[in-house]
């Protein structure tokens, strides 16, 4: 654990690797956080055009500066805030280096796992915080 979930409309203009960036961002996660990335789950979901409206307006394509992508972080209630302020950061700034989007269209929102709450590699997870 963590599990990051992303979800965004489709790109325009250009082609968006995603398994590359996700690659990326899992890698630079482990690094920064000493998770091993077999525990590290990250997946990006494209919401059909039309069905995402933000300010009114319902789009056909991924804007750079609205419509934010939208991000989920689930990881333990351990964490302090300062840790997870630094890994909102660092899901916001990876992503802004390879995805065609401003970084303050980016919205992540962070829940928190709780010991015996998380089922994972066949058991129910217990953790000592």
């Amino acid at each position: 654990m963590p599990l990051i979930r992303i979800k965004s409309l489709p790109f325009s203009q250009q082609e968006v690797p995603i398994p590359q960036v996700l690659n990326s961002l899992s890698r630079a996660v482990s690094a920064a956080t000493d998770i091993d990335p077999h525990h590290i789950m990250l997946t990006w979901d494209y919401i059909p055009a039309g069905h995402y409206v933000h300010g009114g307006k319902a789009v056909h394509q991924q804007p750079i500066n609205t419509h934010p992508i939208l991000i989920d972080l689930i990881a333990p209630n351990f964490n302090t805030e300062q840790q997870i302020a630094s890994i909102l950061e660092l899901i916001a700034s990876t992503l802004i280096e390879q995805v065609p989007v401003a970084k303050n269209n980016i919205f992540i929102n962070f829940t928190p796992a709780y010991s015996d709450g998380v089922y994972d590699s066949g058991q129910v997870v217990e953790w000592d915080e």
